[in-house]
């Protein structure tokens, strides 16, 4: 009858030392396309930080709390830009980030149409239909010229002979331009009287 008291004692270590696992905060790495930057969120304590709190090189638990205010200065002004394009929309700032022309509306070089809106461009597969990435290989790569080229650059430098290329053919238009000039009216009396001097030096003989 004593027996299971032991067991019964056993059964409450065991838990205890599995407690401090769901203990611990439920921390989740989020992506911020707006920043192109992950950040952490704690299902329990609704905190957010920048830096991962699970790295084991934080010293103490308390840090990550107090460093989110540490951001990275591009995104905080693109984040405060996106507020102020929000507030002068009349848009609560809170909700900027559910409105896609608000989106874009910190990041610099982020191309915009007159009207305010984003510009976006994108690639896709002629025969899929799916999109690609923007630095992806577009159908000119397999172009007579493309490959041509890629053999030949085995061999030469096919980069330095083109632009000697387009340099001489500069020059070229520049010498045609030139010999083009139009001519005088005293350039075509003296063609005229060269013609006529040829003409009769022809027929000097009969004379």
């Amino acid at each position: 009858s004593t027996s299971p008291s032991p067991e019964e004692g056993a059964e409450p270590t065991s838990t205890s030392e599995s407690s401090p696992t769901p203990s611990q905060p439920a921390w989740q790495a989020i992506y911020s396309p707006q920043h192109n930057a992950y950040y952490f969120y704690n299902a329990e304590t609704q905190e957010t930080t920048w830096t991962n709190p699970l790295e084991p090189a934080a010293s103490t638990s308390q840090e990550p709390s107090d460093i989110p205010s540490t951001t990275p200065s591009a995104s905080t002004s693109s984040y405060n830009a996106r507020e102020a394009a929000a507030l002068a929309a009349g848009i609560d700032p809170s909700l900027a980030h559910l409105d896609p022309s608000l989106a874009y509306a910190g990041i610099p070089g982020a191309s915009t149409a007159p009207n305010g809106q984003p510009l976006f461009t994108a690639k896709f597969n002629a025969r899929t239909g799916a999109f690609t990435a923007n630095n992806a290989r577009d159908p000119t790569h397999l172009s007579e010229y493309e490959r041509a080229k890629r053999m030949s650059e085995f061999y030469f430098d096919v980069n330095q002979w083109e632009q000697d290329l387009a340099t001489r053919q500069e020059e070229d238009k520049d010498e045609a331009g030139k010999k083009r000039k139009r001519p005088t009216k005293k350039d075509l009396e003296r063609f005229k009287e060269q013609k006529r001097l040829k003409k009769i030096a022809k027929t000097a003989w009969l004379r």
